[in-house]
Parts: C-alpha cells; structure tokens; sequence
C-alpha cells in the first residue's frame, strides 16, 4: 500500500490520453447544443442527459467540467469513460523508448479506447525504484519530441500498483470492456476488485495454473468471440488443460480459440466445439476424430461459416485414417500452376507440407484444404462456390 494513500490521479497522464488536436469541429458543436439545448440550459438538464453529453468529453474537459460545482462533480464521477481493451503484461524485459537496453523486471499497461487516435493504445510501464513505484511513458503530444516521463508512488510495490492502476480503468469504464490481455504469473486475485467483465468477448489469458484461467472466465460472459490461452513461464510439454476445465461453455461456445499449450480435447468435445478457428496443441484428439470432423463438414453438418483447424500433437498422425470415407484429390503441379497465388498464400499462412482438397457431398464447388505435416494438421475451407457467366465454378481463397 502506498505510504501517501491512493496516488492514482488522472491528472498526471492528461498529456498521454488527450493529444491537443482533438478538437470538435463546429458541426460537432452545433449539434452538441441542439442535443442539450444549448450550454445555458445545463443546470436544469437531466442526469441521463448531462451524462450521456460528459461520455463525449475529453480528459481534460471531463475534469473542467468536474471543478465547477458539486452536481458537475457527481455527473462527472458517474459518468463511465468508455475503454475498449486492456493489458497488463510482466513479460517485456525491454522498451524500445528507454535510452538503455538494459533488461529490467517491469509491468505494462496498455488502455485502448475506442477512438482512432494514431496513439492507441496508451502504453505505461511500473518498475521499482528501491522502496518505490516508478511510472514512465511517453506524452503524445505530436508538436514536442518524445521525452519519458515519469512519476514516483512512494513506499509500495510496482506489481501489485499496475494491477490497482489497470483495474482503476476498469472501474471508470464500469468493468465494461471489450477485450482483456493478462500475461502475469503472479496476478493478485486476493485484492482484486474484479466482480465481472460483463461485456468482454475477446479474453487472452497467460498463467500457470488451470484455477487462474477459471478466475479469469468465471468473470467474463459465456458466449466469447476470441479466447486465447497459453502458459506464462512453465515448460509447454508439461501442462495440459484438463478435459473438464475444456467442457466450460466459455471454451465449447466460444466462436473463436487459440491455445498455445496442450489441451486434453476428447473427439467428442472437438466435434462439439462452435468455434469457427480452433488452433491447440491436441494430447487426446485422435484420427478418427479428425475424420468425423471432416465427415461433418462434408456432410453439411459442421460449424456454420468455419473457417480452420490447426492441430499439433506429440504423435506422427495416418493419413489414410484420416481420409476414410471422403472424397479428397492430392495437390498436383498442375492444380498449384493454376492456383500459384492461393497455394503460395496458403503456405505463408498455414506453412508446407502434403496438401489434398476435401470435398464437400453438398456442394461439389465447395471444398477443405488438408495439410498434413509430420504432427501438424491444418484443416481449412478454402473451396467457395462462385459463379461467372451463369456458370459456378471454385474459387479458393484464404478464410
């Protein structure tokens, strides 16, 4: 704990998060004062109404604004500020604005809103001084050189300052972002004010432990866009997501996963899944439960709208198990002549090895790229009906 309190003031960043050329223009403006009813009427407008005009402010303004009375304070203290994603992330040893490179244990947070300021997202970085915390950052002010600045919270600790400092912006924005990157091995869940993330879709996690990313999910709504998991500093081989942590509706429902450690998917959980992209590395997932998955998607009876599935496994898989029951054709010179820019594409996205197309029992113009290499798989639907003339015929495309 700080020995002067809580040091967290917004004034000390004013100059990273507002850049000084952000001004409303005078339509902006105009329409501003029709919407309120002009500026002399402010006092007797409705909270709902002052609020919803102060979530447009900038910092600077918001802060005005919260000096000239005591209700102008109160609408301002309420009155959410809109961040889209943050990330907290004690893995970057270096910071290309430091004059040195020297390599130091540190925690940065970046904020993003929702704005297209070529300065998104804000970057801070938290290290300690001896006793203290020191916060440095770049001002983004674009007429003036960047020059780090720097503050020092007396008397506490950096890693646990970051974590209140990010979650301070959670607060302000009601917990209400869209997105979260934490990559901490040591996140302080014991002095979270986490409740929940109620509209955070897209959630990549780095711990070391399966309890830490059920803290993370259990905050988060059920149905994600992105779900990115990995390990943050133990040995990839040896940790597994277990098969019941994998049987969470955050993980079945989510449209799309990426884990970076091994995974104990069984063929029916993988059949299962409504991922549109899946990528993991499989220690369950047999032959026979890729074929299914092809089956089903031959069949029309797959992920509507999927995309891919990138497999890697600690075993050689068998083709020819893989293949049963489907209609596919190996890759010749004279498909990779005629399609060169799609198979050159595809082996930039997907890298090299034996490549067959697998066709679809719905509809003949439409098909999967299978690529097989060693222990990696890639399934991929790259065959789309298309049509010209009035004649159909594929196009193949990367999703």
């Amino acid at each position: 704990m700080c020995e002067e309190g809580d040091p967290f003031e917004f004034n000390d960043f004013i100059d990273t998060l507002q850049p000084k050329n952000g001004l409303a223009t005078k339509k902006e403006i105009d329409e501003l004062l029709i919407f309120i009813g002009g500026f002399e009427k402010w006092p007797v407008l409705i909270e709902d109404c002052r609020r919803e005009v102060v979530k447009y402010l900038d910092f600077q303004s918001r802060l005005n604004l919260g000096i000239c009375s005591k209700d102008d304070n109160e609408t301002v203290e309420k009155t959410k500020i809109c961040v889209k994603s943050i990330e907290i992330k004690d893995t970057q040893k270096q910071h290309y604005f430091f004059n040195n490179n020297d390599e130091f244990d540190n925690v940065t947070v970046l904020i993003q809103f929702p704005t297209r300021s070529p300065h998104n997202p804000f970057k801070w970085v938290f290290s300690q001084l001896e006793q203290d915390t020191r916060i440095q950052w770049l001002p983004r002010i674009q007429t003036q050189r960047f020059v780090v600045k720097e503050v020092i919270w007396k008397s506490c600790n950096y890693y646990q300052e970051s974590v209140k400092f990010a979650e301070r912006w959670m607060k302000k924005s009601n917990f209400e972002l869209e997105a979260i990157k934490i990559e901490m091995g040591k996140y302080p869940f014991a002095t979270s004010q986490i409740e929940s993330l109620p509209c955070c879709e897209k959630v990549t996690i780095g711990d070391d432990d399966v309890d830490s990313f059920k803290w993370w999910l259990k905050k988060c709504p059920k149905q994600l866009k992105n779900l990115d998991l990995d390990v943050h500093s133990k040995d990839r081989e040896s940790f597994i997501l277990p098969f019941d942590f994998l049987n969470a509706p955050h993980v079945m429902q989510a449209s799309e996963i990426n884990f970076g450690c091994r995974a104990a998917f069984s063929d029916e959980q993988l059949l299962k899944l409504k991922a549109k992209s899946i990528a993991f590395v499989s220690a369950d997932v047999t032959d026979k439960g890729i074929n299914k998955f092809m089956k089903n998607w031959a069949h029309g009876d797959g992920v509507d709208g999927f995309e891919d599935l990138c497999l890697w496994s600690t075993t050689v898989r068998n083709p020819d198990l893989m293949f049963a029951g489907l209609e596919y054709v190996e890759w010749d010179k004279t498909f990779e002549n005629e399609q060169w820019e799609f198979v050159e594409r595809f082996h930039q996205f997907y890298l090299r090895g034996r490549c067959f197309q697998i066709k679809s029992k719905v509809d003949r113009f439409e098909s999967l790229t299978f690529s097989v290499n060693g222990d990696r798989v890639a399934i991929v639907a790259t065959g789309k009906r298309a049509e010209k003339n009035g004649e159909a015929y594929t196009y193949y495309r990367i999703p």
